[in-house]
Formats: C-alpha cells, structure tokens, sequence
C-alpha cells in the first residue's frame, strides 16, 4: 500500500513540473485587476509579459522597469503570482505599497491564472510572445539581465 501511494505522489509531482509553459506553447488570455483595482489584461497585442512567483522575482522586475527612460512600453505586461503571501500583508501592506508604482502589475491572488506560467520564487521571467504563442522563455535574477533579455 505504502508503495502505491508513494508511486501515485511521484506520478503527480512529475505531472505538475511537466506543465509548465515553454517555448512554442500557447498562453490564453488572462483578464485580472492591478494593484488599482483597475483591469489588467494580458492579450495578443502583449509581446513582453513579465512574472513573478516571489518577491525576489518582483524586486528584480520592479528595479529594471524603474531603471527606464520612458514608461513601461504598452505591449509589455506584468503579472505578480501573490498567491502565496498572506491576504493581511498583501491586502495592508504590499498592494498599498505597490500603488506608489508608476506601472500596472497584473495581480493573481489564488495562483489559478499564472500556475502554468514558468518561474520560480528566487528569479523573475521574461516571456517573449507573438499572438499569445511563447517565442522564448528567459529566467533572470537581475535588473540588468531582465534589461538585456528585452532588448
């Protein structure tokens, strides 16, 4: 009994790395709210999506969108997994923070809209797009390695 349970859990935690998205695979449309309560939507006019499953991951990505001339272009988006992080922090502390931002991060509360998406907690990841389809997938643990991976 004790092997086929464990048999069983190997086969699902295998499943679930394999279900990530990676280059060639397509991302459906993801309709959430920003920080703002404001809609957010990543579509096929989005070239550049950035994510997040940590904080590590959203200071990488908050520091290099800071770093920029201009405004975050508008077929970028920016999609924070916050899932994991406890609804008084996020809902007293981290969203209240995040409004002083000049740009929309796309917030996915329960996890559901972005647990396919590649990434983990300790680096943010750049998703190169064309119409939806994933043309490359780069993992950063960097300002500057995320500025390049756009260029």
């Amino acid at each position: 009994m004790k092997a086929l349970i464990l048999a069983v859990g190997v086969l699902f935690s295998a499943a679930s790395l394999a279900s990530s998205l990676t280059t060639g695979d397509r991302i459906e449309a993801i309709t959430l709210v920003d920080q703002h309560q404001a809609l957010w939507e990543l579509n096929t006019n989005t070239q550049v999506l950035l994510f997040s499953r940590g904080m590590k991951g959203g200071q990488i990505i908050q520091e290099a969108l800071e770093s920029l001339d201009t405004p975050m272009p508008d077929n970028w988006r920016y999609v924070a997994d916050i899932s994991g992080m406890p609804s008084l922090i996020a809902k007293f502390a981290a969203i209240p923070k995040m409004q002083d931002l000049d740009f929309a991060i796309g917030l996915d509360q329960e996890g559901k809209a972005t647990h396919l998406l590649p990434g983990d907690k300790e680096t943010a990841t750049v998703i190169i797009l064309e119409g939806l389809e994933i043309s490359k997938v780069i993992r950063v643990d960097s300002a500057k390695a995320l500025l390049e991976a756009v260029k």
